[in-house]
């Protein structure tokens, strides 16, 4: 828990556009006293391609503490188990061999039908039979109701947490996206815990790997869910089209109460007439269109251990959009000027996330402190959304949609983040929201965070990447260089069809010198070095400031980033501080006699790569404030703002 008096600040700044939904999917106190609550949407275990058991991520993630097989426990605020769509062999209550769990042995279905393990007993698989014996696969929307949902039910309860059953969905036409359907699920409720049949059913309609054309049936083997688009042949524009049919669907069915969130979305390059792989910035601009209240932003890559010299920091090789990843960010987001000041410089509620892609630790097991792969759900990447007195799932839904949200890396900075702004009626707005102000106007803006005395990296040796620039900072101590305060102007919605609305993209580090808004810039560095410090009892540091900018003709926002890494770093920051391909991290030998020996070694020596890596170089990123001359027309962000206000408000009387 932070101590009050650093939160004192926070209430105008922490309050949201919390939104009604439709349905309360999950009632707890998140007891922290903490302004925003740390969670993860994003992650596997072995229903799909994940390494551990369902139940033991659970475990893992919510728990404090140690667990009882060896391992730290990472005490996660919420949660959202996800899985890709489509289906798979093995029983996901079992763990498999590589994760190194004591007494854990993998299954297959075929092994354990008929058998209440867990409290769960799997009598038959369901839908088109696909495969044979060791080779029979479940389908997903199966293990959403029948394995997950009652994990998810259990852990709620038994940790008092909110957990949410999701999706990262094989998107037709795309790569991936992380989903949710909230409504149904209320599993804090021990009388009536609910289902997870809608997150269950929008996989089996529009998952591209899910190819059971059956689904659920009743007692006269009717089908429960008709209307199925087939995925045969289905790639391209037309695959695209699926895509957009089915955020249309969750956005008439589910609008208060689901979400559409591309992830890795550089990962799989450019987007491809041909095959299903790719977004450009039209594909972006069509899911906000089909579903303004559901599909507003994307995530960031994940697999934060992956880095070696070659690139590989969140799986991205050199045909990535961008050629990799920089600051452990894709080029959409790291790049100002890039696609998401694009859409930004729309005026569009478009907000980024952060999260695990927990899958496994690569050469090492899943209790090891070390990676070559990924970390756990709250080990390194925390997303935060606005907390409250009685916190639901609907509040998760409601803080990511409303922008009030902000993502971290390695514990830079910790859950009392203020980034806040007025005009001249001194009326506070946070992340996500809108000033109303006249040209000439003075906006004042304040910002302020706590840099926390620890994190969870198992290396306490000093930063290799400051080695070269002599500046000491071990890799177990979070710090914070500079904020970087970016503006750029907004010029309107672009129109489906009309000149700029779909822009050629291009793989690997062409991608990169992509500029979608011209007019964004880094408008302000702020050294940590100037702001005022504060030293908190717990030893934690207060970093704070106030800046002014002034209001125009043309509206415009304002975005934060902030890292540890000073600028014109060599191999690692340019000249002003913007992140450089991480691939060129390696170029740093880690020479202190405590770097691990898992480290890529070049001429014998080890480099900066794999979770060094990850420790070493670290940011956080903060959604934007908007601010809007009074003649000027109410920015798409306002509209769909007001859209899911309405839609509330229409719940609400029903």
């Amino acid at each position: 828990m932070f101590p009050k008096s650093k939160i004192i600040m926070l209430t105008a700044a922490s309050a949201s556009l919390a939104m009604a939904g439709a349905s309360v999917a999950g009632a707890g106190t998140v007891n922290n006293g903490n302004p925003y609550v740390a969670g993860d949407m994003h992650n596997h275990n072995t229903c799909t391609d994940g390494s551990v058991a369902a139940g033991y991520a659970l475990d893992r993630v919510l728990a404090t503490g140690t667990a009882a097989a060896g391992g730290q426990n990472f005490n996660i605020d919420w949660f959202t188990l996800g899985n890709h769509g489509g289906s798979g062999t093995g029983d996901c209550r079992f763990s498999t061999a590589g994760a190194g769990i004591p007494g854990d042995n993998p299954k297959v279905w075929n092994d354990t039908l008929g058998q209440t393990i867990d409290g769960i007993t799997i009598t038959s698989l369901k839908g088109t039979p696909n495969g044979t014996g060791a080779g029979r696969q479940m389908w997903r929307w199966q293990s959403i109701q029948e394995i997950e949902w009652p994990l998810v039910t259990r852990r709620s309860q038994q940790y008092n947490k909110v957990v949410i059953e999701g999706l990262e969905w094989i998107v037709p036409g795309h790569e991936h996206t992380d989903v949710a359907v909230i409504t149904g699920q209320t599993p804090l409720n021990a009388a009536a815990p609910g289902v997870a049949d809608n997150m269950a059913q929008f996989e089996y309609l529009f998952d591209r790997a899910d190819n059971d054309l059956i689904g659920p049936v009743d007692g006269s083997n009717n089908q429960i869910w008709p209307g199925k688009i087939s995925n045969a042949g289905l790639v391209g524009n037309a695959a695209h089209q699926k895509s957009v049919t089915g955020t249309a669907w969750l956005q008439s069915k589910f609008p208060l109460t689901s979400y559409v969130v591309p992830t890795h979305t550089e990962r799989a390059g450019p987007f491809n007439t041909s095959d299903n792989k790719g977004y450009n910035i039209e594909h972006f601009r069509d899911l906000n269109n089909a579903g303004p209240t559901v599909a507003f932003g994307i995530e960031s890559p994940g697999h934060m251990a992956q880095g070696t010299d070659a690139g590989g920091s969140g799986s991205y090789t050199t045909s990535a959009v961008g050629g990799g990843t920089y600051g452990m960010q894709g080029i959409y987001t790291a790049k100002v000027g890039g696609l998401w000041d694009g859409m930004l410089g729309e005026g569009r509620n478009f907000f980024i996330y952060v999260s695990s892609d927990w899958h496994t630790r690569g050469s090492f097991g899943a209790r090891d402190a070390a990676s070559t792969s990924d970390f756990w759900p709250g080990e390194y990447t925390k997303l935060y959304v606005p907390n409250t007195s009685n916190f639901t799932s609907q509040n998760v839904i409601d803080g990511m949609r409303s922008g009030n949200s902000y993502s971290t890396n390695a514990d830079i900075i910790g859950p009392d983040l203020v980034f806040r702004a007025h005009g001249a009626d001194g009326v506070w707005k946070t992340m996500g929201e809108t000033i109303v102000a006249n040209p000439g106007e003075t906006i004042t803006l304040e910002m302020a965070m706590t840099v926390p005395t620890t994190n969870h990296s198992p290396y306490s040796f000093n930063n290799p990447l400051l080695t070269p620039i002599n500046k000491l900072q071990p890799l177990n101590k979070p710090s914070v260089d500079h904020v970087d305060l970016i503006t750029g102007d907004i010029t309107g919605v672009i129109a489906p069809g009309a000149p700029g609305y779909a822009v050629p993209n291009a793989g690997g580090v062409a991608g990169a010198n992509i500029v979608y808004n011209p007019s964004a810039k880094i408008a302000k560095q702020i050294a940590a070095s100037s702001m005022t410090t504060t030293t908190n009892p717990d030893g934690s540091t207060r970093l704070s400031f106030t800046t002014t900018f002034t209001a125009g003709s043309t509206p415009f926002y304002i975005r934060s980033r902030g890292t540890n890494i000073p600028p014109a770093t060599p191999n690692v920051t340019d000249n002003d501080g913007n992140p450089l391909l991480d691939s060129n991290n390696a170029k740093v030998q880690c020479l202190d006699a405590a770097c691990p020996s898992h480290l890529v070694k070049v001429n014998g020596k080890p480099v900066v790569t794999y979770d060094v890596q990850a420790w070493s170089n670290t940011w956080f990123y903060a959604n934007p404030i908007f601010v809007r001359p009074a003649s000027y027309p109410q920015l798409l962000v306002e509209t769909n703002a007001a859209l899911a206000k309405t839609l509330a408000a229409r719940a609400s009387r029903r």
